[in-house]
């Protein structure tokens, strides 16, 4: 019989969250849902009125931006981590994404930095009282592993909470791509380049425009940008360029197709300590051109699945922590940080994409090996339930 395990999911369910949740590990059942700290209580109005509840999702959704900060700055002052609480009877396991628990079965938590596990308060890290305090939580018996995606990920941890006990229960993993089924690439004349983005300068959306504004009169090529927070007053002045197309928030099966449309994904990125974007387009053959900012260098090899140029900004410090000590100023400032690329930037980007333009031999080679990462690589769905089983199995027996 499968041991049942809950995917405790503290936000909105991540597309790559959902790799994992369709393809548990032998001998393990996922019960899988988005599990929002408001959801309960809307669910419970919701049964006695519908309309009531939905107004009240409403509410709370756009009360949360401003409560939460807050609410995290108060647990801080208390040297509190914030612990959920969840009752697991029913389940053997928990795998938490990015939340810290207190619950009654064992449980494995991943994250994307350290600074989940403050509200990404970066200044919270750096308070002796407050990292006594996690140290205590982290070493929870119930709290079996530890999984930082990537050993940045992991750096950002161990740097600032320094403990024997929990570097053992750390242990990098990176999460899966399910490759999708057999596709044949659209043949076409050129290169079709490729930008997804939600937050449009922290994403590295107008150096991407700039840089191929420059070099598309030369080319036989076309940008499609997955902009849906794009500016207007940037739309209209890259508006004369016929060879970029802009495009707004997409689902996921047209993602996908667009995916399979294009050759080159261009995601110079100053946000992501991941971008999940990258095994994606890696799984449809995409080489990807992107910047040296956190973990991407160790995603992405230089000139054998894409393509690595020198940004002039990251989010990140060289000790892994986060430039800014608040969540509210790093989403407040790094925006206007993000719209004045340096021209030795911009021209690096450029020529970056004039590689992939220029050199066949190069594409295809990168082509080949993305597509063999996402498939038997870093990203590889059968590595993912190998090691997630077995940490799932000692997790149990410990």
């Amino acid at each position: 019989m499968s041991k049942k395990v809950f995917f405790y999911m503290s936000s909105d369910f991540h597309y790559m969250y959902h790799h994992m949740a369709d393809n548990p590990p032998e001998g393990f059942e996922y019960s899988a849902s988005k599990f929002m700290a408001h959801k309960e209580i809307t669910n419970s109005v919701r049964g006695m009125s519908p309309t009531l509840g939905n107004n009240l999702m409403g509410i709370l959704k756009s009360l949360q931006p401003k409560l939460s900060p807050v609410y995290n700055d108060l647990l801080i002052s208390l040297n509190k981590p914030k612990v959920r609480e969840f009752d697991a009877t029913g389940y053997d396991l928990v795998h938490s994404a990015q939340s810290l628990l207190s619950t009654n079965r064992p449980y494995v938590a991943d994250f994307e930095h350290a600074a989940v596990f403050c509200g990404f308060n970066q200044y919270a890290l750096e308070r002796e009282s407050y990292v006594r305090a996690l140290k205590k939580v982290l070493l929870d018996k119930n709290l079996k592993r530890l999984i930082p995606w990537t050993n940045a990920i992991k750096e950002s941890l161990l740097n600032f909470v320094k403990d024997e006990g929990i570097e053992e229960k750390t242990e990098v993993i990176m999460a899966p791509i399910t490759p999708p089924e057999k596709f044949e690439r659209q043949k076409h004349p050129g290169v079709n380049f490729l930008f997804i983005g939600r937050w449009f300068y922290e994403k590295g959306g107008l150096e991407t425009l700039i840089a191929f504004d420059r070099i598309s009169e030369k080319y036989d090529c076309s940008l499609t940008m997955v902009a849906p927070s794009a500016p207007e007053d940037v739309k209209e002045r890259f508006s004369k360029n016929k060879k970029i197309r802009f495009l707004g928030t997409q689902p996921y099966n047209e993602l996908k197709r667009l995916y399979g449309e294009s050759d080159v994904l261009v995601f110079p990125t100053h946000l992501d300590t991941v971008g999940f974007v990258i095994p994606e387009a890696f799984s449809y053959g995409l080489p990807v051109i992107t910047v040296d900012s956190f973990s991407l260098p160790e995603l992405i090899k230089d000139e054998k699945t894409g393509l690595i140029v020198k940004s002039y900004y990251s989010s990140f410090r060289k000790d892994r922590g986060y430039i800014y000590p608040t969540a509210r100023e790093l989403w407040r400032r790094r925006p206007e940080d993000c719209k004045n690329p340096t021209e030795r930037y911009i021209g690096e980007l450029g020529r970056a994409m004039e590689k992939t333009l220029n050199d066949g031999a190069l594409m295809r080679r990168m082509s080949k090996a993305a597509q063999k990462e996402a498939v038997d690589g870093m990203f590889s769905l059968a590595k993912w339930k190998k090691k997630m089983g077995g940490v799932y199995e000692e997790a149990l027996s410990s």
